[in-house]
């Protein structure tokens, strides 16, 4: 991966200062990090090196992944589900639903009579159990969404195949609520080891199972994560992007930009999009404090957002971020329609969307509006495992930089309560 800063707009003295005031931290994260005790709340640093951990897993997938395994549900609600997806997808690409590629992962990650509806249809069709297989999700036990999803699809499977208990696996807290009600039972289970807030799970078995059972390189994805936990611990500000990236963050803001767009060139990068989106939005958005993360998908939304992007409010510091990895699709010589646009015959489209990338960031400059780049380069596992404990390092640096508790999320609570008082009346 590679981190640009060159336009951010921040006074190098400005990032020393706030370096400095992260300093003890810094090394607070990088004493954490060499442990394997789980005790902090920073304790997803220790995830990507924990070999028993990633042994337990492959374990487990040899287990349970059936030589006509063709569909994984995962049945979870953000941090359950979000890096699972942004991974899977970007991978597997936007469209794998239509891609001839097996096992795929689908994502029941809301309670609707839609989504279930296309899930039950799809298990109706299969020959066996052996098929399919479910995972589900809750760090407590208690989601609402996941447990309801998780009743539905159990009952049908059940009727449908004369019991399929055994294509349930559950991933929860140790001494959870849920934990607790299946440990008599004959069901697979995972925990998650409970000091690791949702949010910054992914490198548990909330991300590393579904993953392998889906083809993806585990190994090379915690490789790349281990790579951004040096490098993010790092006291050389040239290799830890994500202190200079939290630092650049929090002096946008302070300048009076409390939007964060991920702008992402690409379709099948939408879910890290999405999820670090979440990511920022329960970490930060405490006490008053924070920043509103937005997400943007280029080309597609040039055609909706640019406009304000480019002349409405100066409120948004933008992180551009591409993996352009070589020309498939061409445009033939001899055009069907000649001359609609120029200069494409023999163009790739992957040098169309280089060239429009080539554009918007000439348009930020010229109109000064701060941005970063990151390049995924192949985006293949391991740059995505350093993306993500990037972001995930980043965080930790931008709430402390904030005085807010990156881990809790105590607001959530507020309409969950509520949801149960409305469910009684039912």
């Amino acid at each position: 991966m590679k981190f640009t800063s060159t336009h951010a707009l921040v006074h190098a003295s400005d990032v020393s200062a706030h370096a400095q005031k992260l300093e003890p931290y810094r090394q607070r994260l990088a004493a954490i990090a060499k442990e394997t005790d789980y005790k902090d709340p920073e304790s997803s640093l220790q995830l990507p090196g924990d070999a028993k951990q990633l042994k337990e897993i492959q374990k487990t997938v040899k287990r349970l992944h059936s030589p006509t395994l063709q569909y994984v549900i995962i049945i979870g609600i953000g941090g359950s589900n979000l890096g699972t997806q942004a991974v899977y997808e970007a991978i597997a690409g936007s469209m794998n639903l239509l891609v001839d590629r097996l096992p795929k992962l689908l994502f029941l990650d809301t309670v609707t009579d839609e989504k279930m509806t296309a899930v039950t249809r799809v298990l109706e069709h299969l020959i066996s159990k052996e098929d399919f297989l479910a995972i589900v999700i809750s760090k407590s036990g208690t989601t609402t969404e996941t447990i309801a999803n998780m009743e539905v699809l159990w009952a049908f499977a059940d009727e449908h195949f004369g019991g399929a208990s055994d294509r349930f696996v559950f991933l929860t807290d140790e001494g959870s609520k849920f934990g607790e009600a299946i440990k008599q039972r004959p069901i697979e289970t995972l925990p998650i080891p409970p000091q690791v807030g949702g949010r910054f799970s992914v490198f548990s078995a909330v991300g590393l199972l579904p993953l392998a059972l889906a083809g993806i390189n585990i190994e090379e994805l915690l490789d790349g994560a281990r790579r951004a936990v040096v490098d993010g611990t790092s006291k050389n500000p040239s290799k830890n992007h994500s202190l200079m990236s939290a630092c650049l963050t929090y002096q946008n803001l302070q300048a009076g930009r409390p939007i964060h767009n991920t702008f992402l060139f690409s379709p099948k990068l939408e879910g890290l999009g999405k999820w670090y989106r979440q990511l920022m939005a329960e970490s930060l958005g405490k006490d008053g404090k924070g920043m509103t993360p937005i997400v943007s998908i280029g080309s597609t939304d040039l055609h909706s957002q640019a406009q304000l992007y480019f002349a409405g409010p100066d409120d948004k510091f933008t992180n551009l971020v591409f993996s352009f990895t070589g020309a498939v699709h061409r445009i033939p010589a001899h055009l069907a329609i000649p001359g609609l646009v120029a200069d494409i015959q023999g163009t790739s489209l992957e040098h169309i969307m280089q060239a429009i990338y080539g554009g918007v960031k000439a348009a930020y400059e010229r109109l000064k509006r701060p941005y970063v780049e990151i390049d995924l380069e192949t985006a293949d596992a391991r740059e995505l495992g350093y993306y993500l404990q990037f972001r995930m390092l980043e965080m930790m640096y931008l709430g402390k930089l904030l005085e807010v508790n990156t881990f809790d999320q105590p607001s959530v609570e507020m309409y969950k309560s509520v949801t149960r008082e409305l469910l009684k009346k039912h």
